[in-house]
């Protein structure tokens, strides 16, 4: 829509109509809302870079300082005898630095022996563990662990070996 205006030479009116234009219209306006609206949500749906992360041996001391005993099974990656994943029926342990990280059991997830499950998540990671080679009902067996991220993101992939007991 246009505001009345005068015009008196030709060679301005087009600078002049553009300047009594009444500004984008309804229908300008609302597309160019939904645009920035979709432009602000690209950005928060992008994932950062994954962040590897460096699970340290849980410790005789760290199971006695937080009362770890029971039973269930621990991951150690690689030839390793220091597990760095424990895991228990309801609840599995990580330790990052100095810290315990703690995980919730996934009960859908596939059964492990002494009530333990294949997948546990936190506040911060998942953690997901498999048996390779051919099923078996042993309580030492090579395993595969796999840490990710909030974004689904892999930061720990390795082979190891689990063994459970009481």
């Amino acid at each position: 829509m246009l505001r009345s205006c005068s015009v008196g030479s030709s060679l301005v009116l087009p600078l002049a109509l553009a300047a009594c234009s009444g500004g984008p219209s309804a229908a300008e306006k609302r597309a160019a809302d939904d645009r920035a609206v979709a432009q602000v949500e690209a950005v928060q749906k992008q994932k950062p870079p994954a962040k590897p992360i460096a699970p340290r041996p849980i410790l005789f001391g760290d199971i006695q300082q937080y009362s770890l005993f029971g039973a269930g099974c621990a991951f150690a990656p690689g030839g390793s005898m220091g597990a760095v994943l424990l895991t228990r029926e309801k609840v599995a342990y990580l330790k990052l630095d100095d810290r315990l990280v703690r995980f919730a059991s996934d009960p859908g997830s596939a059964k492990f022996p002494l009530g333990t499950v294949s997948r546990y998540i936190g506040k911060e990671f998942a953690a997901s563990l498999s048996r390779l080679g051919e099923p078996g009902e042993g309580l030492r067996f090579a395993g595969h662990l796999t840490i990710t991220d909030p974004y689904d993101q892999i930061v720990y992939d390795a082979d190891g070996e689990v063994q459970c007991g009481a």
